[in-house]
């Protein structure tokens, strides 16, 4: 199916195909169906805060759309921030109906770094920051002191000032660059994703095939909205396609993910899912006998995708909710990146995941080959195949030259939900955009930086190129947490740590190594820069590691030009051939929590939560941050709901990252009203 100039629209519409964006499609379902619910915001995942129809959805959008345009935003580019909800959709669409190029961020956290926000404002030209009141009050005295964000004007779309009378939206070109996506993770190096509107489209339509998603369709989401998954597939898919939406806020998941499947059973979902990490939560933190009552047999789709799809957790997640009327052919392994605006491949519908068993050793040589026994066998998902005129290539990433049957190499991929590349940065996006393999004249494919092979079955991902490590469905650069090792204690050499990923436990966690400088090789501190390399990691990161390991000057192999070989590194830690002076793993398993007796108190509580959760039972000392225990994202918020439940207090899960220690956090905890 040729989509350049003619790709398609919703069936149920009656639109001119090619001419059609997303602002069209939203605009006509308001005429067509006013009434009806496109979105139900479940701000505690379970009650209904916020809803909207497509008319209620449209008259939002148009009212900050006139603002916009007023303040002389057309074809310019706006930083959103917006807590998870509504709000930010209608800010989203009135920004596409003014003609402004919206910019989704995640809003930073009053009182922390703003380098993130910085760069990406500097990154993308941002001409003002699009934000709720209650947004704009907590954070613009803190830009007030920033270079680089101090100028930005901010514009609050909570000001309820009604359309201008000569106002009228403009049906954007296609072609026309339609929002920034940017990749999450690297804070050094910026990556704005130009998605057009023709990008939307088609892949809005892709998804819609892959997934036969239909307007009385109910699905439930919470991945986050500023990410690529939950902004295309969470929203953009539900106007498009006409289907009812329901949203739960991320954190809400992350501490009680029971409240995805009751959502599920509640509205008798037919889709959702997220990345591999949401599927083993479930199945780790909701008990049997919390599932009476709760119904998975509506779903047809729960996609897995953003991280690499497992058969342990598939069948992790199936057996713990079999009860439910969960099934196997329920689960819909998918492929795709932001590059290419969302989806690339989808399995068929209704098959349970196929896992090809091929040779552990061979794929270290990139070859597709049959294990040799027990211990050589290495599982890998089948994640579909493309429709539309989405294409793939399998290339060999050093020669440019097509792959065989027999040997992995990098995916390249072409079609029109390819997006335009890199704002603002030319030169990259000539090296991954409009690429031709080695003797051909063929310069239409885009580097995916991932590898795989194809066999009749569909695409298989074994690895990647590019140095990115995923964690709970989280990009990481290794840039940006080897600056944090190596800032966090001086006997650390500079520019001599690597960020690695390993495999623990069948899931994508993180291995960091440094080298000791010579004179700190005879000092017996290597548990305290053990201990600051871990709170710093957590700190800036909100991420736990798997394993830190010094190593003695001079271990980490680095190119001639001085470039580290990650590949190479991780290959000699797991090999065993590093030189190491002490380690320390972080296993990602937890002893049963000690109740407390009526007698306990809050710093018994909180002592034996850390103990417990992240230190395998044994003592832990208070005068050190949590960080050093191997606190993250998901321990805090989980630490910051059972404070909630337990206790009546509101201790925010991003204050734990503040520079304190455990002795601090509880006398704070300790001050806050609400106690029980």
């Amino acid at each position: 199916m040729d989509l350049t100039t003619n790709f398609p629209v919703p069936g149920d519409l009656t639109l001119k195909a090619g001419d059609a964006s997303i602002v069209t499609v939203l605009r006509e379902r308001a005429r067509l169906h006013p009434h009806k619910r496109v979105f139900t915001f479940l701000g505690d995942g379970e009650t209904e805060t916020e809803t909207a129809t497509f008319a209620e959805l449209d008259s939002e959008a148009l009212r900050i759309a006139s603002l916009l345009s007023e303040a002389g935003m057309k074809g310019k580019n706006l930083l959103l921030f917006y807590p998870p909800g509504i709000a930010f959709i209608s800010a989203f669409f009135g920004c596409l109906y003014s003609g402004t190029v919206p910019v989704p961020a995640y809003p930073p956290r009053k009182n922390r770094s703003l380098d993130r926000i910085r760069l990406m404002a500097s990154d993308c030209d941002a001409a003002a920051i699009l934000a709720t009141d209650e947004i704009t009050r907590s954070l613009e005295r803190n830009f007030s002191g920033e270079p680089g964000l101090a100028s930005l004007p901010w514009i609050s779309s909570d000001n309820k000032k009604l359309p201008s009378a000569g106002f009228q939206v403009q049906e954007p070109d296609t072609a026309r660059l339609a929002f920034l996506q940017y990749t999450s993770g690297s804070t050094g190096n910026p990556k704005g994703v130009m998605v057009s509107h023709r990008n939307i489209m088609a892949n809005l339509r892709s998804l819609q095939l892959h997934m036969q998603i239909r307007p009385e369709d109910n699905n439930v989401h919470w991945v986050p909205q500023f990410h690529d998954l939950g902004l295309i597939l969470g929203i953009l898919e539900a106007i498009f396609s006409g289907s009812h939406s329901i949203i739960i806020p991320p954190v809400v998941f992350i501490s009680n993910p029971l409240t995805l499947l009751k959502a599920i059973s509640r509205y008798s979902a037919r889709l959702s899912g997220g990345p591999d990490f949401s599927f083993n939560h479930c199945a780790d933190k909701i008990h049997p006998e919390q599932l009476s009552g709760i119904d998975l047999s509506s779903l047809r789709v729960l996609f897995s995708g953003a991280e690499p799809v497992r058969m342990e957790t598939i069948e992790k997640f199936a057996t713990a909710f079999e009860s439910c009327g969960f099934r196997r052919q329920m689960f819909f392994p998918a492929y795709g990146m932001a590059e290419t605006t969302l989806i690339q491949t989808g399995v068929p519908l209704g098959e349970e995941p196929v896992f090809e068993a091929v040779s552990a050793a061979g794929l270290l040589k990139n070859r597709i080959e049959r294990p040799a026994g027990s211990n050589d066998i290495r599982y890998i998902a089948c994640n579909g195949k493309p429709n539309t005129d989405t294409r793939l290539l399998i290339v060999n990433p050093d020669t440019l030259e097509v792959c065989n049957e027999s040997e992995a190499g990098e995916i390249w991929v072409t079609g029109s939900t390819v997006t335009m590349g890199y704002w603002g940065k030319q030169e990259l996006t000539a090296g991954t955009y409009g690429v031709s393999p080695a003797g051909k004249n063929d310069p239409i494919w885009m580097r995916t930086g991932d590898m795989g092979f194809i066999n009749d079955k569909g695409l298989f991902i074994t690895g990647r190129i590019k140095n990115l490590i995923i964690i709970n469905g989280k990009n990481y650069y290794p840039q940006d947490i080897e600056l944090s090792a190596e800032m966090s204690h001086p006997s650390i050499r500079k520019t001599f740590v690597a960020a690695i990923p390993v495999e623990d436990n069948n899931r994508e966690r993180l291995a960091v190594v440094a080298e000791l400088g010579r004179t700190a090789l005879r000092d017996k501190t290597h548990e305290a820069v053990i201990d600051a390399m871990a709170a710093a990691i957590s700190s800036d990161h909100e991420l736990k590691a798997a394993r830190i390991v010094l190593v003695k000057t001079n271990s980490i192999p680095k190119t001639s030009s001085g470039k580290m070989m990650h590949r190479e590194v991780r290959s000699l830690l797991l090999s065993g051939k590093l030189d190491i002076l002490a380690e320390r793993y972080f296993p990602d398993e937890e002893t049963e929590t000690v109740l407390l007796e009526e007698s306990g108190g809050l710093p018994e509580f909180i002592t034996g939560w850390i103990s417990a959760k992240l230190n395998r039972g044994l003592p832990v000392d208070t005068g050190l941050s949590p960080g050093v225990y191997g606190l993250d994202s998901l321990r805090a918020t989980e630490l910051s709901d059972e404070l909630k439940k337990k206790y009546g207090i509101e201790f925010p899960a991003y204050r734990m990252f503040e520079d304190l220690t455990i002795k601090q956090l509880i006398d704070e905890a300790e001050k806050l009203p609400g106690r029980a």
